[in-house]
């Protein structure tokens, strides 16, 4: 760069820094009237000759260590957020606005960063002992596999030494196909047929009650799944970054043989691996998996309808092994330009060695037309136990599916990315956490107990359900879409009734776009506090402040807060934010709503306050990352581009009752315009100028 435009950078830099610790003065110095009490956050120093001070024994303290106002802390993190390594000026000019030393604060950022790094190898300590755990186990599998191997020509002893074993398997094999045949002709005679590969829907519904065909269906789909989750090497190919496997078709083609249903014109195969470790045991997952109801609770904003239409075999009090069951199931992916995929199937259970349970989906619909458009090949988990109450979870989602629906701004997106198994485990993981109330409240301005706790942690995953099913418009016979297919040129707008008040309705409007920005830059960006008020509406101008915390685990990118926003320019009431948010390559999201103070209270109160009982309209983002190549080492989300959905909840007057007023929808679609355009602005602004202080 020649040197006129360095100068010239480094003065918009300086200015661009001098603006926000201008308005940091003007924020902070100003206290915050709400009922949270700010007693305990004053500095806790003084004269180190002070008896309070002194630690009493044969080594005093020479000095007393100084805590940082919750002022200073809040200014020094959020430039952290920015900026990790702060040069002289910046350092400077912190050390003017905190009234900390410039020394002092060049520790304060060398301990953040220490202590970040140390989280970090905490959690990579923790999966590799995991990791350790089950290789250990794999290898005494092995050794016990190698001392029992012989070979049938060589060696007939062992041959005869299992032969009894042989024959009593066998016997019972043939008694139990004996069975099944005389309860299929007791009680489904009209379904003894030949299984046509056709997709009428009259075949399709008799291919449900045939038993006999389920039963060896399943069986090779339990099979398949064993090899395809233990296999490594060819047949998966790693994703760099991704933390999942894409399925090697060619592979899958030559070991299991071709399957030309994926030829046909619209129809394609998404078949990707992800194993995740959850802290949860195996009997619980296992619960949450073959009860419908409580399988779209483990995964919100994923699944918006479960259901079992017919139980072929119930579980027994000896566990969930030979349990098989139809179910019919619809997934979304929170963007109006992506459609969603329903898709009926058989899940079946076994129980293997060690405890490990196999749950495995396929469907029946085993032809090439087009009756159903998303067909499961044979799909699952399976979840390993481990110790202290936990287990592995290795899942494989594979399906042909017919999308030429999809708009082809995410066409680009790598397969297998918006309903992979990397989706499915994430949402598992995070939902177990927050089942066994193991996630961890690093900061709380508010007085809660442990139920105000869960209410807060499940009006969050409210928010996120009604978020991806608003922007989907799901279920279809209860939103009504007005107008747009869902891009920042077309915007969509749907409604639905309110049923709580009268002549009313709840109104959607969303629009997907593309940001030339990282998929971990544009996440950084939106949860910085610090530039929210630059394109929040909710904010405009104001200071942003995080009162409450509640983390999942080490990081922070999966977190519930409760942000208090103070206008510092304009004397008006304060609001408060509840906020969920989540970062990963398979589909980020932050969801916000603004809630009431005094109902804020209630809900964190000891009181009984239901969830139900509060009305939220959220707003958010969902954010997917577009990568040209998975190449080169740099992991996805690291580099490219970003499909970036706006959406937010209204409610309006209806026209007539049944219908919105057309000046409604104009100004619905002015305010997303307008949002998006600042939206735009600020992103890319703040991202050149982080660019120009690296």
């Amino acid at each position: 760069m020649p040197r006129a435009q360095s100068g010239q950078a480094h003065e918009e830099d300086q200015q661009t820094f001098d603006n926000y610790f201008g308005e940091l003065d003007g924020m902070y110095n100003d206290n915050f009237d709400f009922d949270i009490s700010s007693n305990n956050r004053s500095i806790r120093g003084g004269d180190p000759t002070n008896d309070h001070n002194v630690v009493e024994g044969p080594k005093p303290r020479k000095k007393c260590l100084q805590r940082l106002t919750f002022q200073q802390t809040e200014i020094l993190q959020g430039f952290f957020s920015m900026c990790t390594h702060p040069n002289e000026y910046q350092r400077r000019e912190l050390s003017e606005t905190t009234g900390l030393t410039a020394q002092q604060v060049k520790f304060w950022f060398q301990n953040k960063i220490t202590q970040i790094k140390n989280l970090n190898e905490k959690q990579e300590n923790y999966r590799l002992k995991v990791e350790n755990a089950m290789l250990s186990d794999e290898n005494k599998k092995l050794k016990q596999a190698h001392r029992t191997t012989f070979c049938p020509t060589c060696d007939p002893a062992p041959q005869n030494q299992f032969a009894p074993d042989m024959q009593r398997l066998k016997e019972q094999n043939n008694w139990l196909k004996l069975e099944i045949s005389m309860l299929q002709a007791e009680t489904l005679p009209s379904s003894r047929q030949s299984f046509q590969l056709d997709s009428a829907a009259e075949n399709v519904i008799a291919r449900q009650n045939d038993i006999q065909m389920i039963a060896e269906l399943t069986q090779n789909a339990m099979d398949e799944f064993v090899i395809l989750s233990e296999s490594h090497g060819p047949l998966w190919l790693p994703v760099p970054g991704g933390s999942f496997e894409i399925l090697n078709k060619m592979a899958y083609a030559a070991k299991f043989g071709g399957d030309n249903s994926a030829n046909i014109i619209g129809f394609k195969t998404e078949a990707t691996r992800a194993d995740i470790v959850v802290m949860m045991g195996a009997k619980y997952i296992m619960d949450y998996l073959m009860d419908s109801e409580c399988y779209a609770s483990l995964c919100p904003g994923i699944l918006s309808s479960a259901k079992t239409i017919k139980a072929y075999k119930w579980p027994t009090n000896a566990g969930y092994n030979g349990a098989m069951r139809l179910m019919t199931i619809e997934t979304v992916f929170p963007s109006p330009l992506v459609p969603s995929r329903k898709c009926t199937f058989v899940r079946s259970c076994r129980e293997l060695q060690n405890g490990t349970m196999l749950v495995v989906d396929v469907s029946l619909d085993d032809s090439v037309g087009t009756f159903f458009k998303c067909r499961k090949m044979p799909s699952g988990v399976l979840i390993q136990p481990l110790e202290g109450n936990s287990c592995k979870i290795i899942a494989i989602e594979h399906v042909l599916v017919y999308d030429t629906a999809v708009h082809k701004l995410y066409q680009p997106c790598l397969d297998g990315l918006m309903f992979g198994a990397r989706r499915w485990v994430t949402s598992i993981a995070r939902q177990c956490v927050r089942l066994r109330d193991t996630f961890h409240v690093t900061r709380s301005a508010l007085r809660a107990n442990s139920k105000g706790k869960k209410t807060l942690m499940k009006l969050a995953d409210g928010l996120l359900i009604s978020y991806s099913n608003s922007i989907a418009a799901i279920p279809e016979d209860i939103w009504t879409i007005v107008r747009g297919t869902g891009t920042d040129q077309d915007i969509k707008i749907a409604h639905r009734r309110n049923d709580d008040r009268d002549n009313t309705a709840i109104v959607s409007v969303s629009a997907s776009f593309q940001l030339p920005m990282p998929l971990r830059a544009t996440f950084d960006h939106l949860k910085n506090n610090m530039l929210r008020p630059e394109w929040d509406v909710l904010v405009k101008g104001g200071v942003v402040r995080e009162e409450v915390h509640v983390s999942s685990g080490a990081e922070a990118d999966d977190a519930v807060s409760i942000l208090h926003v103070k206008n510092a320019r304009e004397n008006k009431e304060n609001i408060m934010i509840l906020q969920n948010s989540y970062y990963d390559v398979s589909g980020s999201f932050i969801v916000y709503s603004p809630i009431d103070i005094q109902l804020m209270n209630k809900i964190m109160s000891p009181g009984d306050m239901a969830e139900s009982k509060v009305s939220i309209y959220p707003t958010g983002f969902s954010l997917l990352p577009v990568s040209e190549s998975t190449q080169g080492g740099i992991g996805l989300g690291e580099d490219g581009e970003t499909l970036v959905t706006v959406g937010f909840q209204i409610l309006l007057k209806l026209a007539g009752g049944t219908s919105l007023y057309p000046r409604s929808v104009s100004a619905a679609i002015d305010l997303m315009s307008a949002n998006i355009a600042t939206i735009k602005k600020s992103l890319i602004n703040s991202q050149s100028h982080l660019e120009c202080t690296r």
